[in-house]
C-alpha cells in the first residue's frame, strides 16, 4: 500500500485506502487512538504532498511502516501501565560506504548518546546511508537490527521470531520427517547464513560472530522452546564432525564470467554484494581465469546487468539448478561423512561439488527436478536409515508379484537388517513397466508405461556406472543376453533366470565384468529356489573339503508332479495345476523338457569347477511332445497321460519310484527320468521338495544332504530376498 501510494497512477485513492486500513487497526488495538492517528495524517499528509515529485526515496516511504508499527506497540505499552520509549533506528544505524553493512563502532557512538529508561522500542529494517539518506536494510533487515542492537548492548541474548519455530533438519515442508534442532553453533548458524537460508541470513549473523550471544530462533504461539544458537565454546563435542542440517536453495543460475584476473574477481564480488545480490558456491579459477558463482533466477538480471557494466562477458550460464548443502561442526574432517555425501550424491546428475571456505559444509549442484529426491536421500543418509541403492525388478509375474509382496509387508524389518530403506525404483515385465524415482513401495504398483522396445532400460540410462541393483525374475533369454551390458554399467545381478548363469561362456564374460566394476552376481536361486545349496558348497571348498559328486532331485515342479502321480488322475491335469500354483516356469515344457534341471546341473557343474567328458541328457516326455505350439502340446495330452502311466506301472511293478534324477560329478553330467530304489534318498520325499544329496571327501561314507522345498512363488521369492540382503548389506 506504501509503495502503491507513490507508484500508482491512483494515488489520492491509494492514500485513501491505507489511511483507512492503518485507522482501523490503530482504533482496534488503542483504547484512545486519536494522538496517534493525528501522527499518521500528518505522516499521510507528508507523503501525498511529496508523492508528486518526479524522484523520491522510496526507502522513506517504506520507513513510514515500521515508524507507525512501533509507535502502536510504545501507545498500546502506556496504555497497560509498562513505561516504555520508542527509537527511530535512523538515529544512531548508519551504513559504512565500504562494503553497505551497519558500520557498529559509529553507530554505537551513537547509541551511547540515547538517554532512555523502561522498555526500549527500535524500529528493525531501517538505517542511514553514508550520506544521511533513508535506506532499508533488505531481507531480514529486521533480525539484522536485532543483532546489531544486541552488538551495541553487549546483550547476552537475542530473539528471533519468524514464521517457523527453529532450524530444521532440513525444510519441513519438503521433509515430513524433518525435526526440530534444539542447538546450533555459531559456526553452523553462519555457515546455514552463507548459503541462503530464510531463518538466518548472513548479515544477521555477523554482528555477533565474536561475541557470547545466544541467539534463539521461535515463532509466536510456539510450544517449543526453538533452537538456541550457541557460541562455539558451548559446543557439545559429542555432536563434532556429524551433519545437523540439510539446506536446499532452488531457482539458482550459474554464470561463468571469463578472462578476469583475482583481484578483479574480488572487486567484483564485492559490487554483487553492494547491490545486496546474494551469490554462491562462487569459485575462481587461476589456470583459466575464470569465475563461476550461481545468483537466484530473480536476481539474474542484475547480474548480467553488473557483468556488462563492468565491461566483462559471460562465459557460460545454466538455469534450473539447485544448491544442497549439509551443514555440521567441522564435517569436512569426517571421511564417514565426505564418503556418503559423495556416494549418494553420484547417482544423481550433479552439476558442481563445492567446498566452502570452511571446515562446516558440503555443497553439491544438480538439476532443479532431482534437488528434492537428493534432499530426502540425505535426509535418510544422515537422520534416519540410509536409502539403499536402487532396485530394478524385472518380470512381475507369479514369483515377481511375491518378491514385491514381501519387500511391502516386511520393509520395516528388512531395512533395520540391512540398515537401508529400501529404494524399489522400477517394476517391468516384458509388455510394461513403472518407474519411480525414490520408491514404488509406498503405493500399489501399476505397470502403466509401455516396454514393447525396452523403454524401461532407456529409462535406466540415468544410472550407468552408478549403483543399483538388478533383480531378473524372468526365463527371458533375451534379458539374459542383457546381463554383460547390465554388468558394464557397474550393476549389481541377481539371477533367478538360470540362461546366462548355465552358459560357461557367457557366464565367464558376465564374471569378469563384475568382478572388475566391484559389483555382486547372485544366482543362489537358480538351483533349489531357496535351498542354500551353492552356498553350502562354496563353504564345503573354502574351508578346504573336496566335493566329488552332486546329485538328487533338482526340480521342485517334477518333484511335485512324479510325488503328487498316483496313476488315477491323468498327469497332464496334475501339470495344468502345477501350472496354476506357479510350480512349473510359464511354459510348463521347460520343466517337462528337463531344461531347467539340466541348466540347473550345469550351473553346479561350473560353481565346482567340473568339465565332465560325458553328457546324458533325457527329458521327461519324449522330444516329440515338446515341439511345435504350446496349444500343440496341450493338444498331445492323452499320449504324455498314456507314456508317463506306462512307466508309473513299470516302476510300480519293480516296487520302486518315479524321480527325474540328475547327477553331477567331474567325470558325468547325468539327466534322465530313473526308477529308483526304495531304499534311495530320493525316493520318499515331499512331493515339491528339492534333494541334494552331497559326496565329498568329508561326507563320503554318509552323504550330506540338502532337502527342502524347491518350488513355488514364496521359497523362489524368499531366496532371492535372501540374495537381495546380502548385496545391500555389501554395498
Amino acid at each position: 500500500l506504501l509503495i502503491s501510494a507513490i507508484e500508482n497512477q491512483h494515488k489520492e485513492q491509494s492514500i485513501k485506502q491505507l489511511n483507512r486500513y492503518i485507522s482501523e487497526l490503530v482504533g482496534t488495538v488503542l483504547a484512545n487512538p486519536s494522538e496517534l492517528q493525528n501522527v499518521i495524517n500528518h505522516d499521510l499528509q507528508w507523503l501525498q504532498k511529496n508523492s508528486a515529485k518526479s524522484y523520491f526515496n522510496t526507502h522513506e516511504v517504506l520507513a513510514l511502516g515500521e515508524l507507525w508499527s512501533v509507535q502502536l506497540l510504545s501507545a498500546k505499552l502506556n496504555e497497560l501501565g509498562i513505561s516504555n520509549e520508542w527509537h527511530d533506528a535512523r538515529t544512531f544505524l548508519s551504513v559504512d560506504s565500504q562494503n553497505n553493512l551497519i558500520d557498529q563502532q559509529q553507530s554505537r557512538k551513537a547509541w551511547l548518546t540515547v538517554k532512555s529508561t523502561g522498555i526500549q522500542l527500535v524500529t528493525g529494517f531501517l538505517a542511514r546511508d553514508a550520506v544521511g539518506q533513508s535506506i532499508t536494510l533488505g531481507r531480514n533487515g529486521s533480525d539484522y537490527t536485532a543483532t546489531l542492537m544486541a552488538s551495541l548492548l553487549s546483550s547476552t541474548a537475542v530473539y528471533l521470531w519468524t514464521d517457523v519455530d527453529g532450524v530444521y533438519t532440513a525444510d519441513p515442508h519438503v521433509i515430513e520427517q524433518a525435526k526440530r534442532i534444539d542447538v546450533l553453533t555459531i559456526s553452523e548458524a553462519q555457515a546455514l547464513s552463507e548459503l541462503g537460508s530464510h531463518v538466518l541470513h548472513q548479515k544477521t549473523i555477523a554482528p555477533i560472530l565474536n561475541q557470547p550471544i545466544q541467539i534463539t530462533i521461535n515463532t509466536c504461539g510456539s510450544t517449543s522452546t526453538g533452537t538456541d544458537v550457541v557460541p562455539n565454546h558451548q559446543w557439545n563435542k559429542s555432536n563434532n564432525n556429524q551433519v545437523v542440517t540439510l539446506a536446499q536453495k532452488s531457482n539458482l543460475v550459474q554464470i561463468t564470467v571469463a578472462d578476469i584476473n583475482e583481484l578483479k574477481a574480488r572487486q567484483f564480488q564485492a559490487e554483487l554484494t553492494a547491490l545486496q545480490i546474494n551469490n554462491y558456491a562462487n569459485h575462481y579459477d587461476r589456470t583459466q581465469n575464470i569465475i563461476r558463482f550461481y545468483v537466484e533466477q530473480t536476481d539474474w538480471f542484475k547480474t548480467t546487468q553488473l557483468i556488462k557494466a563492468v565491461g566483462l562477458s559471460i562465459y557460460h550460464q545454466q538455469a534450473e539448478v539447485s544448491l544442497i548443502s549439509a551443514v555440521g561442526q567441522n564435517i569436512r574432517q569426517n571421511h564417514h561423512v565426505i564418503s556418503k555425501w559423495l556416494s549418494r550424491s553420484a547417482q544423481f546428475d550433479v552439476v558442481d561439488i563445492h567446498y566452502p571456505a570452511n571446515d562446516h559444509t558440503l555443497c553439491v549442484l544438480l538439476p532443479n527436478h532431482q534437488a528434492n529426491h537428493l534432499l530426502r536421500d540425505l535426509h535418510e543418509t544422515f537422520f534416519g536409515l540410509e536409502p539403499s541403492i536402487p532396485i530394478v525388478v524385472l518380470g512381475f509375474g507369479n514369483i515377481g508379484q511375491q518378491f514385491v509382496k514381501i519387500l511391502k509387508q516386511n520393509k520395516q524389518v528388512i531395512e533395520q537388517r540391512v540398515n537401508q530403506s529400501l529404494s524399489l525404483v522400477a517394476v517391468a515385465n516384458s509388455r510394461k513397466y513403472a518407474f519411480n524415482e525414490v520408491c514404488l513401495l509406498t503405493d500399489e504398483i501399476k505397470l502403466n508405461d509401455s516396454n514393447e522396445n525396452g523403454e524401461l532400460l532407456q529409462q535406466l540410462n540415468k544410472f550407468a556406472n552408478k549403483p543399483l541393483v538388478l533383480v531378473d525374475l524372468t526365463a527371458s533369454e533375451w534379458v539374459a543376453k542383457q546381463y554383460v551390458s547390465f554388468a558394464q554399467r557397474g550393476w549389481h545381478l541377481i539371477s533367478a533366470n538360470k540362461i546366462a548363469a548355465s552358459d560357461t561362456q557367457v557366464a565367464d564374460e558376465i564374471r569378469s565384468e563384475i568382478r572388475e566394476h566391484g559389483r555382486k552376481w547372485l544366482t543362489n536361486t537358480t538351483v533349489g529356489a531357496g535351498l542354500p545349496i551353492q552356498d553350502s558348497i562354496q563353504k564345503l571348498l573354502d574351508s578346504g573339503d573336496k566335493v566329488r559328486s552332486v546329485s538328487g532331485v533338482f526340480s521342485g515342479s517334477l518333484s511335485w508332479l512324479l510325488g503328487c502321480y498316483d496313476g488315477n488322475k491323468p498327469f497332464m491335469e496334475w501339470v495344468k495345476q502345477a501350472h496354476d500354483k506357479a510350480y512349473t516356469e510359464p511354459d510348463p515344457r521347460d520343466d517337462l523338457s528337463g531344461q531347467d534341471v539340466f541348466r540347473k546341473a550345469q550351473i553346479l557343474a561350473q560353481e565346482l569347477g567340473f568339465e565332465p567328458s560325458q553328457v546324458i541328457f533325457k527329458p521327461v516326455i519324449p522330444t516329440k511332445y515338446l515341439k511345435g505350439a504350446l496349444d500343440s502340446f496341450w493338444n498331445n495330452q492323452e499320449n504324455v497321460n498314456d507314456y508317463i502311466k506306462e512307466l508309473w506301472l513299470q516302476a510300480q511293478q519293480q516296487q520302486k519310484t518315479l524321480q527325474y534324477l540328475a547327477t553331477v560329478s567331474a567325470t558325468e553330467l547325468r539327466v534322465e527320468l530313473e526308477a529308483v530304489d526304495n531304499n534311495h534318498a530320493a525316493s520318499s520325499i515331499n512331493p515339491g521338495d528339492n534333494i541334494f544329496i552331497i559326496e565329498s571327501d568329508w561326507y563320503c561314507d554318509n552323504s550330506l544332504v540338502i532337502q527342502g522345498p524347491g518350488a513355488g512363488r514364496e521359497v523362489t521369492a524368499a531366496g532371492v530376498l535372501n540374495d537381495l540382503i546380502d548385496v545391500l548389506k555389501s554395498d
